[in-house]
């Protein structure tokens, strides 16, 4: 019994959830970011985002049960302060 639990706790830590993200462009101060949830192209999503302001402009609401864009956001950063191209962020 005790090892069959364990079996089950780690099994759920090790589901993965995961964002892709492009840059298309920057446009007064703001990047504009398209997003792929899972990395599926039929669930794109866009936002804008100012790093100076911290201002972030959607037309949506998160879609999928889960706010994507935040999480992009707070993984967008390279080590010397500029914002990044393309990557995508895993979590568990």
């Amino acid at each position: 019994m005790i090892f069959s639990s364990k079996l089950k706790y780690n099994l759920y830590w090790t589901e993965k959830i995961m964002v892709k993200f492009n840059l298309i462009e920057v446009v007064n101060g703001f990047y504009r970011y398209e997003i792929f949830p899972e990395g599926d192209e039929s669930r794109r999503e866009i936002f804008e985002f100012n790093p100076s302001t911290r201002e972030l402009k959607r037309n949506d609401p998160p879609r999928y049960g889960f706010d994507y864009v935040s999480k992009c956001i707070i993984n967008l950063k390279n080590a010397d302060g500029s914002l990044k191209e393309s990557g995508q962020v895993v979590w568990y």
